[in-house]
């Protein structure tokens, strides 16, 4: 190493972790979601959650002819939806979408989180002209 800063600043980076930085949700009230994503397609599906205005995490990705669950909690006090990290931290989910996979954000559909206890839901999804299409 050439300086002590340059090994202070590879040290910062390799030891950040984006997910301490954002607040949790609170998990009392947490209950998980039934979301399955089937993949009706030739090309493989991926989907993803904002967690913050500039980060967005996977989901789940999902093969052709394949199905997934994606693994979304929602707040029944606040009404807030989250995902899980591997530290067992819930996070707050903005939005979410699929998109076929390599385009994913250009070809997304929404999923369209409401606050509330949702029902459980089972899309269909395949990719129809420039855009994933799901039922």
């Amino acid at each position: 190493m050439k300086s002590p800063m340059v090994f202070t600043a590879m040290v910062m980076l390799l030891t950040a972790s984006p997910a301490v930085a954002a607040k949790t949700v609170e998990t009392d009230g947490l209950v998980a979601v039934a979301l399955d994503v089937r993949n009706d397609g030739a090309a493989p599906i991926l989907c993803q959650a904002e967690i913050a205005h500039w980060f967005a995490t996977d989901l789940a990705r999902v093969a052709p002819g394949e199905t997934a669950s994606l693994g979304l909690h929602v707040n029944t006090h606040s009404g807030t939806w989250a995902a899980m990290n591997t530290a067992g931290e819930a996070l707050p989910v903005e939005r979410a979408w699929c998109g076929v996979e390599g385009h994913t954000y250009e070809t997304r559909f929404d999923l369209g989180l409401k606050s509330g206890k949702p029902p459980a839901r089972q899309l269909t999804c395949r990719a129809e002209g420039k855009r994933l299409a799901c039922r």
